[in-house]
């Protein structure tokens, strides 16, 4: 494994140890999808940093403690948990299900080993409370807050942030942010949002959700022009938009597609969509989750990008990866008007369309495909914004929070 060119973790005479819990699914190599983009973005930065690293997930199969050669420092604890989010009974079920599981495994580790830090992912954030006896025994805890409870639920329900359910989580959410000795998020907007809730500022790491692209070669656009969505597909991420615009752009350009890389709950009725509109020849759908490199390569040679995420009160919040990764690339995308992305993407780097929009879409990549040159120009502007977004960066905050907290448990060791 090539070491990582930004080693800043000094050493302590012996390995570090960390311990992740992440109730997201980890498919360890040799498979050619890695499973949840963040969790494995983060465990391949330790690793490259020299790290021990017990991982307690989502697995395919079972597995107690299981070595992978390819990743030599890691360990894994594996749950065999199929997600499904729906109906809604699922998700307590599912919650329940891990946090027993983690609660039993991470005492375990934590009682035979002294970890310098474990870090915690929601959702959700109940997950943390599965630390106790990493606390008890003095031992450091992260909270990566990848997602606001709160406010995703009421989105996922329709429900107002006055109902119980919302309130409820709340204040859990507040509960777990004491917990923790030091949170990560992936937004400037959810950290204030979080401060607002009691969260301590100072107590707060902005970490977004970007990732690595070196190593791959800049945007290389194919002919015929196609446009790209990369994401999961369920309905917030507003697939169906993309493709309802694509209808008003097939006269103009008819030998015009869309790629749909991804898979998801919502792939069916995605398909129907789009067989029903006369588009089933020009919609292309993946059909599975592609391995990174193999998604970058194909999104790298894209004519344009699109995010259509809607804004359900959640989708306000999110600064998702799929802008960072098209802008990092080179590639002129086309983006729901939100306001986390607007806090980081001015205007001219982004053509915005009000979100749930068809016409608004097709008119925004109408204009980027008669005009290659402003594509260009608006592609090279969202790169330069980018910079303080791209991973290279983010990877210093993030590991610089998991040291600043380890380190301040290895001060409050009594000697």
């Amino acid at each position: 494994m090539t070491p990582s060119p930004h080693r800043i973790l000094p050493p302590l005479g012996a390995t570090r140890r960390v311990l992740m819990v992440s109730q997201h699914t980890y498919h360890p190599p040799p498979a050619p999808y890695s499973g949840h983009a963040t969790l494995n973005r983060n465990l391949t930065e330790l690793l490259e940093q020299s790290m021990a690293v017990d991982l307690i997930c989502l697995s395919p199969r079972f597995c107690y403690g299981r070595r992978h050669p390819e990743r030599p420092g890691l360990r894994v604890y594996g749950l065999p948990v199929r997600r499904r989010r729906s109906p809604a009974l699922w998700y307590p079920l599912q919650y329940i299900a891990f946090f027993v599981w983690a609660l039993v495994v991470v005492s375990g580790l934590a009682l035979r080993h002294r970890y310098d830090v474990v870090q915690v992912d929601t959702t959700p954030d109940l997950l943390i409370f599965s630390t106790l006896v990493p606390r008890l025994r003095g031992m450091r805890i992260v909270l990566f807050a990848m997602e606001l409870m709160p406010e995703l639920t009421a989105a996922r329900l329709g429900l107002g942030p006055r109902t119980l359910p919302v309130r409820l989580l709340t204040w859990v959410e507040r509960a777990a942010t004491s917990w923790a000795d030091h949170v990560i998020t992936v937004s400037n907007l959810c950290g204030r949002i979080m401060a607002e809730r009691g969260l301590d500022p100072g107590k707060v790491t902005v970490v977004p959700n970007s990732h690595p692209v070196a190593g791959l070669p800049p945007a290389g656009r194919a002919q015929p022009p196609f446009l790209v969505v990369q994401t999961t597909l369920i309905e917030r991420y507003g697939v169906h938009v993309a493709i309802r615009a694509l209808l008003e752009l097939r006269q103009e350009w008819p030998e015009l597609t869309l790629e749909v890389l991804g898979n998801g709950e919502a792939l069916a009725s995605l398909a129907n969509l789009a067989n029903r509109l006369g588009l089933s020849d020009r919609v292309l759908f993946s059909g599975r989750y592609l391995g990174r490199h193999e998604m970058m390569d194909r999104v790298r040679r894209a004519t344009i990008g699109i995010v259509p995420i809607l804004a359900d009160g959640y989708g306000n919040l999110v600064l998702p990866n799929k802008v960072l990764e098209l802008t990092s690339l080179g590639v002129p995308t086309v983006c729901s008007r939100l306001p986390s992305i607007e806090e980081h993407f001015p205007p001219d780097s982004l053509a915005y369309f009000e979100p749930g929009d068809p016409a608004g879409l097709a008119v925004q990549v109408r204009r980027l495909l008669r005009n290659p040159e402003a594509a260009e120009h608006q592609a090279l502007r969202a790169r330069e914004a980018t910079a303080e977004l791209a991973w290279a960066p983010a990877s210093r905050r993030y590991l610089g929070a998991l040291v600043m907290t380890s380190e301040a448990g290895l001060r409050s060791i009594p000697r």
